[in-house]
């Protein structure tokens, strides 16, 4: 399956499958489900992974296959965004719908020692990794970097959020490269950002300054910290930048982000406590879809 399924077919998919089937985003199966897959996809936890493009999607999906496919267990997990932590599992008992505890599966693809693992596969031949990528210390130096280059962009995005959720009517009536997330590292270069949000507020009519929400949210990622950068920023974006300043591979200068991230899973091949927590809860919630059968 090399492109994301509508619902008929991922009906037909579910159906055919055996196990818990759980819809996670992703525009095809190589993007996410391939991550979740080589973590959890053997055969004692029965656990297959679809992906939907988006988390309205993969909302959508699970609703309608769990109306359809009444005896399959069917769930979701989704990103986090911008989330609150006591939102993250809101939805599990209605809904199936789980939410990550970092702001994207890329935010579990960021361990310093599987990078420095990485490098020093890469490198074996020229007898080390270059200073700085050979041990997972200046790694975390490297990785944090990248996180702090990001900071003005999720505070933009927050700050978008914040106008979408506060004033969503009035926001669809402006044009939408104004009221959409920024998705690239270097969006913000040379753009004034704290200008640019107060004047899509007005347009919005906001009662509070979008600038300043932009300067309090900014601030505020500065003082959370490594740990919280984990929970605001994107891992897509911190990967971006991340592998732009990888070290260069003489003769074959620098891989694409998915080779990187193919040798990353080979190195460190376990997942993330978190997500096991999460697969876990899921194994565990559908044990009810077996008893439902076995009283039948």
């Amino acid at each position: 399956m090399s492109e994301y399924a509508g619902v008929d077919e991922l009906e037909i998919l579910v159906r055919a499958g055996h196990g818990i089937a759980v819809i996670v985003e992703g525009s095809s199966a190589d993007e996410d489900p391939w991550f979740y897959g080589q973590w959890f996809g053997d055969r004692a936890r029965q656990v297959t992974f679809f992906p939907q493009d988006g988390w309205r999607l993969v909302i959508a999906a699970v609703g309608e296959l769990r109306r359809r496919c009444a005896g399959v267990p069917i769930y979701g997990i989704i990103d986090r965004d911008f989330a609150p932590r006591a939102m993250l599992d809101v939805d599990f008992a209605a809904l199936g719908i789980l939410r990550l505890p970092r702001y994207t599966l890329e935010n579990y693809l960021l361990d310093p020692a599987c990078w420095a693992a990485v490098f020093q596969f890469i490198f074996r031949r020229r007898g080390s990794a270059p200073d700085g990528w050979d041990c997972p210390g200046p790694v975390t130096e490297h990785i944090e970097a990248a996180c702090r280059s990001c900071l003005d962009l999720a505070a933009h995005n927050m700050a978008i959020k914040f106008g979408n959720d506060n004033y969503r009517a009035q926001a669809v009536a402006t044009p939408e490269r104004e009221r959409v997330y920024l998705e690239h590292p270097n969006a913000l270069v040379d753009v004034n950002a704290q200008e640019k949000l107060r004047a899509w507020g007005q347009q919005l009519g906001c009662n509070e300054d979008l600038g300043l929400v932009f300067r309090q949210s900014r601030e505020a990622l500065a003082a959370a910290g490594p740990d919280g950068w984990q929970e605001a920023v994107s891992g897509k974006h911190i990967l971006r930048v991340l592998q732009s300043r990888f070290p260069l591979l003489a003769g074959a200068g620098r891989f694409g982000l998915s080779h990187y991230l193919n040798l990353y899973m080979d190195r460190c091949p376990d997942p993330h406590p978190d997500l096991v927590d999460l697969i876990d809860r899921i194994v565990a919630d559908s044990s009810h879809y077996s008893c439902a059968e076995g009283s039948q």
